[in-house]
């Protein structure tokens, strides 16, 4: 049965790693992906709500590459709720890898904990204690914060995160988090939130600093509050009189308007501008020059910021028309992200009665999808424990039973190296039928010990050895008047027309001679034969430049001939009843297949086919006994 999850993010070491990554989903990505993190180990972390299962990454062809977890194995799947996860499932991690260099350069220790509550999903917050005071980053938009919970702290939400227009009034800001994926990672930016103004994205995290009472400051918090103390500051507007008002400084009057469009604030602008319009009659020269530019440089900024305004009072409709067609649906999650969008963008335009209603029937059907949903929660929640609760009995009730699992096991392992022992014997023989000039006895003696083989070694078999099995079985079980052709002529190529001329045998090469290998390509084959059997617990297989990249200085260029003598060496050791080590190479290289691993199989003294088709059948047999014997290897 395989593994139809297709799991987007692990952590790396251990079970319990809070360090994230992510599987890149394009399969050559993928191939760079597996030699930058060689030699490490990825797991189903349980701070993603995961089994704790050790994953592999899978190769995609038709669907998208991604992890997956080891088969059990009994052949099970292992029992994990972690089905069609996406990236940003991992996202409470990255906070943990955003934050904290930039926390300790500010002389900070931070400490991080990741909340596992009943009515809280995996993930969904995440407090960072940051002397003696909490940074709580919201992450999940289905569960609402609790604003008012004691020592709640500073909350930071996540991007889709709703906060209603009455609580972000009161509080006159929040703080947000949203991530990207660039590669294996998940980039976070951060952004603040302001009554009728919306999220402001447009600064780094370094420009942000958390003060001494836990506070997160940012650039856009900053120039709010600069801005509101200016306008508590401002003097009160009084009718002006031509005639008593006395004389203006013209350098300062600029000067104060180019700092009022700076700052932002709308009604010293508008005030500054007046006053500089009624100064132009008596001004000339450079000075009404300078004076001409600040007006201008006024009307420009305000006529920008009417046009924003007009923008946003479009955009307020549109967001109210969609919020109220969602509630009246029914719609829980278009109404969940409309709310932390919808604003009103216009001081002077304030939420009508029929907008307050919308709202509040927002709330109302938000609430009770909260509601439901932590009742479902409750349901599945108090199911987990009554099946842990049944596998606890069944634990006690049964404790032989992993004792007798391994008996099995035992059992099965030495019946699969008795079948690979047999499907050996075949081959040699197969090959020796092939090779060598025999007598009718000798023919029959071998077929009827191939066949006793042919029968132990079962469905190992690849499709062309049991043909040719049956092939000679065939022949030799023609009548008798064949045999003296049999006996003065060596046996024709299999699976070739009967009128083709006779085989020439192959010449015994000296590269096909392990002796004869320098001594120079021991430690080439070393690194080599350690390369595959990684590629062998990991159940992929691989290619001659993959295996360059992979062992760097530890494998030169060779030529051809060289190659192969390494590979002879490489499965010399190789236990007579275990597959070749360098099928991996065979499988993964078609061209390796064809024109070498004949010459490989030939010198360890294994029936080589002579058709590609029956070839590249016996190669993908060997390849999938490789991923058996090495699973738990």
């Amino acid at each position: 049965m395989g593994d139809t999850r297709q799991i987007q993010t692990a952590v790396l070491a251990h079970p319990e790693s809070d360090d994230p990554v992510v599987c890149p989903t394009d399969a050559e990505e993928l191939d760079e992906f597996r030699v930058e993190y060689f030699g490490v180990s990825f797991w189903c972390g349980v701070l993603l709500g995961g089994c704790g299962g050790q994953l592999l990454t899978r190769r995609g062809n038709v669907r998208v590459s991604h992890f997956a977890h080891f088969p059990d194995p009994e052949g099970l799947l292992p029992e994990c709720g972690r089905r069609s996860r996406g990236v940003a499932s991992a996202d409470h991690l990255y906070v943990r890898a955003a934050t904290q260099a930039w926390l300790r350069g500010q002389g900070h220790t931070p400490r991080y904990r990741y909340i596992d509550r009943d009515q809280a999903p995996v993930g969904s917050l995440v407090e960072i204690e940051v002397g003696g005071h909490t940074l709580l980053v919201h992450m999940d938009r289905t569960t609402p914060p609790d604003w008012d919970a004691q020592g709640a702290g500073e909350v930071i939400l996540g991007s889709g995160v709703p906060i209603d227009r009455g609580t972000l009034g009161r509080r006159g800001y929040v703080h947000r988090v949203r991530f990207v994926s660039e590669g294996t990672r998940r980039v976070m930016t951060l952004g603040t939130e302001l009554p009728h103004v919306g999220t402001d994205w447009g600064f780094d995290l370094t420009d942000c600093t958390v003060d001494e009472h836990g506070r997160l400051i940012t650039p856009v918090l900053t120039r709010h509050r600069a801005a509101r103390a200016a306008k508590k500051r401002a003097p009160a507007s009084r009718p002006r009189d031509t005639k008593t008002q006395g004389r203006v400084q013209i350098g300062a009057l600029t000067r104060d308007i180019y700092t009022a469009v700076r700052e932002k604030t709308t009604t010293a602008v508008k005030r500054l501008q007046q006053t500089a319009q009624l100064q132009v009659p008596r001004c000339e020269g450079q000075a009404l020059e300078y004076l001409q530019r600040a007006i201008d440089h006024a009307s420009n900024w305000r006529d920008h910021e009417n046009k924003l305004m007009d923008q946003q009072y479009q955009a307020h409709h549109r967001f109210f028309t969609a919020l109220e067609g969602a509630v009246r649906r029914g719609h829980v999650d278009a109404v969940s992200t409309l709310m932390s969008k919808v604003a009103s963008p216009l001081e002077r335009n304030d939420t009508s009665e029929h907008e307050m209603g919308i709202l509040q029937a927002a709330d109302a059907l938000l609430g009770q999808a909260a509601r439901q949903r932590q009742q479902r929660d409750a349901r599945r929640a108090a199911a987990a424990r009554e099946r842990e609760a049944r596998r606890t009995t069944q634990a006690h009730a049964r404790p032989s039973r992993r004792a007798a699992t391994a008996r099995e096991r035992e059992v099965q392992a030495q019946e699969q190296k008795a079948r690979n022992r047999a499907r050996g014997q075949v081959q040699r023989i197969t090959g020796r039928l092939r090779r060598e000039e025999l007598s009718a006895v000798q023919q029959k003696q071998l077929v009827e010990e191939m066949q006793v083989a042919a029968e132990q070694a079962g469905n190992l078999l690849s499709a062309a050895e049991k043909r040719k099995v049956d092939q000679w079985v065939e022949r030799l079980a023609t009548p008798e008047e064949g045999q003296d052709a049999v006996e003065q002529t060596p046996p024709p190529a299999l699976d070739r027309p009967a009128a083709a001329p006779p085989r020439v045998q192959p010449r015994q090469e000296a590269i096909t001679e392990p002796t004869k290998s320098p001594a120079r390509l021991g430690s080439v084959a070393a690194a080599v034969r350690g390369a595959l059997k990684k590629a062998a617990r990991e159940r992929t297989t691989t290619s001659w430049k993959r295996l360059q990249h992979q062992l760097g200085s530890a494998l030169p260029s060779l030529s051809t001939d060289e190659r192969v003598r390494v590979l002879i060496q490489v499965d010399q050791s190789t236990a007579a009843d275990e597959p070749l080590l360098s099928s991996l190479l065979a499988a993964g290289d078609p061209h390796f297949a064809y024109q070498y691993y004949r010459r490989i199989l030939t010198a360890l003294g294994l029936d080589a086919p002579d058709d590609d088709e029956d070839l590249r059948d016996v190669v993908e047999a060997d390849a999938e006994r490789v991923f058996t014997d090495w699973r738990f290897r």
